[in-house]
């Protein structure tokens, strides 16, 4: 295995064509993270923290040991920890420029390609589940036994044809510049059953952690609002959103949470008093930067990443709690989503982002995700249409946006 640095779309073009159903892609800021080939595909648990990442780092050092001192692997975290996180160590990775990566990948999809024709659109929680749900999350605030949880939705789209995973990659980049893009082969579990092998595809906003050395870095994001193309209506929006006593006590809640795992482990950390607002393309959300400094460098990224997930951003407040009551409200597993997806290496760096914003993809069928944080002042109509919202960041890479609000009118 060996990591390079590529300038120029010839260079790039000899790694040949990406392959999204065993080729890995990361992308951070500029630089993309692009694998070619899988070496080997490993499972392993992840209840464990400590041991997740002791198994983890002794298949990246004897890895290491072949290929000149490094070792890399790609992985993805669910979101419920009696199952198991999967990781790929490929053949190749190479460093991209995500501008150059993003020329090639235009160029390997050509406009010969067929639009995804949407067929039938199917909600696993359709929009009477979802608000009772929320009805019913309240009812354990009024109790004193919750602060916050996170309540979601999965919906299937079934196409014509099969999915052309390489344009749906191509749009995520073109229409979202920021975000940390991820593409991961991947197997979906289910509560009844085992699907075929996909694609674990998105544009999250939100990094879980990295780590350089001993310097680790994290934004949770709490707390949203659609966005409007009217600038005064957009103005109004970042403004309401800012000042939301709902909204600020859910973002409140996770930096809480986050500082009372990350503080022991740091000989300095800061987190802002009052937080930002980051935007997508489709949303903005209240956003801190929390920036820590390890009083034990060498403990590895996938260790820590592993230690905070579930945030109280995708689970709740306790957390632990929040948890247990998910499952039964939403009725089934979330399996990948609402987990974590990133890197790490041999030396114990990394990065690890939620895994939001994406959608898995597998012949002719997309099955997105989305989910908003419950707190008592929350309005059901309101959640709902809130992760309607979410779904268009994968609504518009799918390019049947239009098509899918046609299809659901009834439901807004």
């Amino acid at each position: 295995m060996h990591a390079g640095q590529l300038s120029d779309v010839p260079q790039a073009l000899e790694l040949g064509e990406f392959r999204p159903e065993q080729d890995c892609l990361f992308v951070s800021g500029q630089n993309c993270l692009v694998s070619r080939g899988v070496t080997r595909r490993f499972t392993l648990p992840i209840s464990e923290t400590d041991s997740l990442a002791s198994h983890l780092q002794q298949v990246l050092d004897d890895e290491a040991e072949e290929n000149d001192g490094h070792a890399i692997a790609f992985g993805v975290v669910p979101f419920c920890k009696q199952q198991q996180a999967q990781f790929i160590i490929p053949e190749q990775v190479s460093t991209l420029d995500k501008q150059l990566f993003a020329q090639c990948l235009s160029a390997q999809h050509t406009s010969a390609q067929k639009p995804n024709r949407l067929q039938s659109v199917h909600y696993k929680q359709d929009r009477t589940h979802f608000e009772q749900t929320v009805r019913d999350a309240k009812a354990l605030f009024a109790d004193g036994e919750l602060d916050k949880i996170v309540l979601s939705k999965q919906v299937d789209l079934q196409f014509e044809q099969p999915l052309d995973q390489v344009g749906v990659l191509a749009q995520l980049l073109a229409q979202s510049p920021s975000g940390y893009h991820f593409s991961i082969p991947s197997q979906l579990h289910d509560a009844d059953t085992e699907q075929e092998a996909g694609v674990l595809m998105g544009v999250s906003p939100e990094l879980l952690l990295r780590k350089s050395e001993g310097q680790i870095f994290s934004n949770p994001l709490a707390g949203s609002i659609p966005r409007d193309p009217c600038p005064s209506v957009e103005a109004q929006r970042r403004s309401t959103l800012f000042t939301s006593k709902k909204d600020r006590y859910e973002h409140a809640v996770v930096l809480q949470d986050m500082a009372q795992v990350l503080g022991p482990l740091c000989s300095e950390l800061h987190i802002p008093e009052q937080p930002d607002l980051l935007s997508t393309a489709t949303m903005w959300h209240l956003s801190t930067v929390i920036e820590g400094t390890l009083t034990t460098p060498q403990q590895p990224a996938i260790a820590l990443a592993n230690r905070l997930h579930p945030t109280p951003a995708l689970c709740g407040k306790p957390t632990a709690l929040a948890y247990q009551h998910i499952d039964t409200l939403e009725g089934h597993g979330r399996g990948l989503f609402s987990g974590i997806v990133g890197w790490c290496d041999n030396q114990g760096n990394g990065e690890w982002v939620v895994v939001i914003r994406c959608g898995y993809l597998q012949a002719n069928l997309a099955t997105l995700f989305a989910g908003a944080g419950i707190v008592a002042a929350s309005d059901p109509s309101s959640e709902w249409l809130e992760t309607e919202a979410k779904l268009n960041t994968m609504l518009n890479a799918l390019d049947v946006q239009h098509a899918y609000h046609l299809a659901t009118k009834h439901t807004l």
